[in-house]
């Protein structure tokens, strides 16, 4: 098998996630032959690349969309001349460069094209609807395999089942690093990893941690929210009218590493979003070894059992009745951090990369 891995994605160029998963798939021995934009969305992924052996090809105006001829000629050359059998695509318009050039000439070597589907969510329930039409009418024509990351997305397309593999993604090898997991109970401290827009919700959970000082007395509570964006002015003016300055903690934006530092500093992990395609900052706690509270959104109903390794809620009463019941059954916290700690190797690259060169014989 000649695999060729689109590891860019647009505006970004090279991306930390994508390279994760091409260093993966050469200790794997798939050996792709990886193909990026000009950009990298941190110093040193390229180099990183290189080092492990992989073979990179930076291509100019890959992450753009504009010369869509010429970028489809060139990529058909590589595929043609590399004798590339799997071409796997991460975004529509990749897919499009691809199928263009697989469609428009008969090769002397047919290729497969496998699709990810990172992304389709909309907060407005109609475009929602409307993107998952249109985005579901490109993978039926062009895509031969769809690679989704969780239930949710998989009964979202479900006119496209005879085509879809369910295959999570991976966390970075440094989340495997400790071999126990160390954990403490007191006090209940909660993160919460996410940009500041609409959908994410950190309000809910801002004014759930003011309940819950008012309703217990326990002025402990920690609530920390890394990230930026345009609702973060927002949710600090809600801390101010609560006056829970002590309790909210506003890191700004962090580094990988900063928010698993976080995450290890925490013992909850807390999800508030209307809708994730997957959602790392629900399965970065689980690897951790982190009691997780959630919505039912993304990868959570397929990993979280309800009061065996997490709990599910709806809104803030609902998260502030699973908040006092945990201060009052601290345990509780421990072994549920524990239950997923023992379940991580779930998400590990060398899993999923195992499962993956089953799925795209």
């Amino acid at each position: 098998m000649k695999l060729l891995f689109f590891a860019s994605d647009y505006k970004i160029g090279l991306s930390s996630l994508l390279t994760q998963q091409a260093i993966a798939l050469q200790k794997g021995n798939l050996n792709p032959i990886c193909l990026s934009g000009e950009n990298e969305q941190e110093p040193g992924l390229a180099g990183k690349m290189q080092r492990n052996g992989l073979f990179l090809i930076k291509m100019e105006g890959l992450d753009e969309h504009s010369h869509f001829r010429e970028l489809s000629r060139k990529i058909g050359m590589m595929i043609h001349l590399n004798r590339i059998d799997r071409v796997h695509v991460q975004n529509n318009w990749q897919l499009l460069l691809v199928a263009f050039y697989k469609y428009k000439n008969i090769t002397p070597q047919p290729f497969q094209i496998i699709y990810t589907l990172h992304g389709f969510r909309h907060n407005n329930p109609f475009k929602s609807i409307i993107a998952t039409l249109l985005i579901g009418l490109i993978l039926f024509l062009f895509a031969d395999k769809i690679i989704v990351m969780s239930d949710y997305v998989k009964k979202r397309f479900f006119f496209l089942s005879y085509k879809i593999k369910k295959l999570y993604l991976g966390i970075d090898d440094s989340y495997f690093e400790k071999t126990k997991n160390e954990i403490a109970v007191t006090p209940l401290k909660l993160v919460f990893p996410a940009q500041f827009r609409e959908g994410k919700n950190q309000n809910i959970l801002i004014e759930a941690v003011g309940s819950y000082i008012d309703t217990t007395g326990d002025s402990t509570i920690e609530l920390h929210l890394p990230g930026e964006g345009a609702l973060l002015n927002q949710c600090k003016k809600l801390v101010q009218k609560k006056k829970i300055e002590k309790n909210i903690f506003f890191s700004g934006q962090c580094t990988k590493l900063q928010i698993q530092d976080l995450y290890e500093q925490c013992n909850i992990g807390v999800i508030s979003s209307n809708t994730e395609t997957f959602g790392q900052s629900i399965v970065e706690p689980f690897v951790l070894g982190r009691t997780v509270l959630t919505r039912k959104v993304g990868v959570a109903p397929d990993i979280i059992k309800e009061g065996v390794n997490g709990y599910f809620f709806d809104n803030k009463e609902d998260l502030l009745e699973k908040l006092i019941f945990l201060s009052s059954n601290k345990e509780l916290i421990k072994n549920m951090g524990d239950t997923n700690f023992s379940q991580r190797e779930t998400f590990s690259w060398e899993a999923i990369t195992t499962l993956y060169k089953k799925d795209i014989k």
